[in-house]
C-alpha cells in the first residue's frame, strides 16, 4: 500500500470511529465517560508542538479527574491541513495544530500575523501573543464554526537548496517550495526565487527528483524530512517569523462546562509560553543533527531581502483596519524591545 493511500485508509477508519462514537450523543461524553479530544497535526512526535499539545492534554485530563483524554495524529496521517481544518468545522475531529495560512484561507487578514520580515525573532512574536494582539482577528473564525485556542511558533526560516543564497540573483530560477499561500507565493517571487506552492510531505521527493531546488523552514524541520540530503546548504535569510495556531471545534468547546473551559483556556496559554521555548531548544538541536549528516549553513545580510519584500509587507498591513492596527502594535513591540535591550546592554 503507498504511503498516501495508507495514510488514507488510516484517517477514513479512524475517522469513521469518532463518527460511531459521537453518533446520537453530541460532542459530550456521558457520565462517567472520557471525552477523547482528538488532535490533527502534520509533523512528528518530536515536533516541540507535539510535545507542548501533549503535555497539555495531559495537564487538562488530570485538572477535569479524566472527563477529556487527548490523543494527537502526528505526520499528517488525518490529511493536509486544510482538509483537516474542514474535519474541526464538521466536529469529525475536536482539534488541529496548523499554520496560520491556513485560517487566511478564510479571512485574508491572517496574513499580517505571519508576514514577511514583520518581526526580527520568536521574541517579538510570542510578546505579542501575550499582550492580545491577534485576540480580535482570532474571534473572527467563529463565524466557520472553528475557534484560534492559541498560538504557537514553527521558527524563522530560512532557505534551503544545493547552493548558499547570499543575494536575491542566487535566487533567480530556483523554485522553493512554501506552504500554499498566494502570500508566501509572491514572497519567494519578491526575493528572486519561484515559489511554489506544495505539501511538505512531497518537498524530499519534488527536490531529489529536481521538480524544485529547495525549501524554507526552520532548523527543525530541515532535520525532520532530513531535507539536508537532498538539500545541503541552508541560508539564513530569516524572511518568516512562522506562527502556527491550535484551533477547536466550536460546538466541542461550547458543549464543556464554565469550569472546564476556564481551565482549557488557562491551559492552552501555558502552551503558548512552554512551545515557544521548546521550539527556541528544538532549533538548535535541528541545527546540530543537520550539521552532523553534512548540511553547511550561510548567513546573507538580509537587508537586500528584505527591501524587495517591503512593498508586500505594506500592502498587507494596509489591507484592512485590523491589519494597520497589529502592524503598529508588532511595530511598537519591536521598538520597545529593542530599546530594552539597549538599556540591558548599557
Amino acid at each position: 500500500m503507498k504511503i498516501s493511500a495508507a495514510k488514507t485508509w488510516i484517517a477514513a477508519t479512524l475517522l469513521a470511529g469518532a463518527a460511531a462514537g459521537l453518533s446520537g450523543c453530541g460532542l459530550v461524553a456521558g457520565p462517567g465517560e472520557t471525552q477523547i479530544i482528538r488532535v490533527a497535526f502534520n509533523q512528528s512526535e518530536e515536533h516541540p508542538e507535539y510535545l507542548a499539545m501533549t503535555e497539555f492534554g495531559e495537564k487538562f485530563s488530570e485538572a477535569t479527574d479524566g472527563r477529556y483524554q487527548v490523543q494527537i495524529y502526528p505526520n499528517a496521517i488525518m490529511g493536509d491541513q486544510g482538509p483537516v481544518t474542514e474535519l474541526v468545522r464538521t466536529g469529525a475531529l475536536q482539534m488541529a495544530m496548523v499554520p496560520v495560512s491556513v485560517p487566511e484561507g478564510y479571512n485574508s487578514d491572517f496574513a499580517i500575523v505571519s508576514a514577511p520580515y514583520l518581526y526580527d525573532n520568536t521574541a517579538q512574536l510570542l510578546e505579542a501573543g501575550r499582550r492580545g494582539v491577534f485576540d480580535d482577528l482570532f474571534a473572527t473564525t467563529n463565524k466557520f464554526n472553528f475557534e484560534v485556542v492559541s498560538l504557537f511558533t514553527s521558527g524563522v526560516r530560512g532557505i534551503y537548496t544545493d547552493k548558499a543564497i547570499m543575494t536575491p540573483e542566487d535566487l533567480k530560477g530556483y523554485k522553493i517550495r512554501v506552504q500554499d499561500s498566494d502570500t508566501y507565493i509572491r514572497m519567494i517571487d519578491l526575493m528572486g526565487g519561484v515559489g511554489i506552492g506544495m505539501a511538505q510531505s512531497e518537498v524530499y521527493t519534488a527536490t531529489q527528483q529536481k521538480v524544485i531546488e529547495g525549501g524554507e523552514n526552520s532548523e527543525r524541520v530541515y532535520a525532520d524530512f532530513k531535507h539536508y540530503e537532498v538539500a545541503p546548504c541552508f541560508s539564513y535569510t530569516n524572511h518568516l517569523v512562522m506562527a502556527d495556531v491550535v484551533i477547536a471545534n466550536r460546538d466541542f468547546l461550547g458543549d464543556m462546562s464554565d469550569a472546564d473551559r476556564e481551565v482549557f483556556y488557562q491551559l492552552m496559554e501555558e502552551a503558548m509560553e512552554q512551545e515557544f521555548a521548546l521550539m527556541d531548544q528544538s532549533v538548535e538541536d535541528g541545527r546540530e543533527e543537520a550539521a552532523q549528516k553534512g548540511a553547511q549553513y550561510f548567513y546573507p545580510d538580509t537587508e537586500p531581502f528584505r527591501e524587495r519584500c517591503l512593498p508586500l509587507l505594506e500592502e498587507i498591513a494596509g489591507h484592512s483596519d485590523m491589519t494597520r492596527e497589529i502592524y503598529d502594535q508588532v511595530t511598537a513591540i519591536k521598538e520597545e524591545m529593542a530599546a530594552g535591550q539597549e538599556g540591558d546592554a548599557s
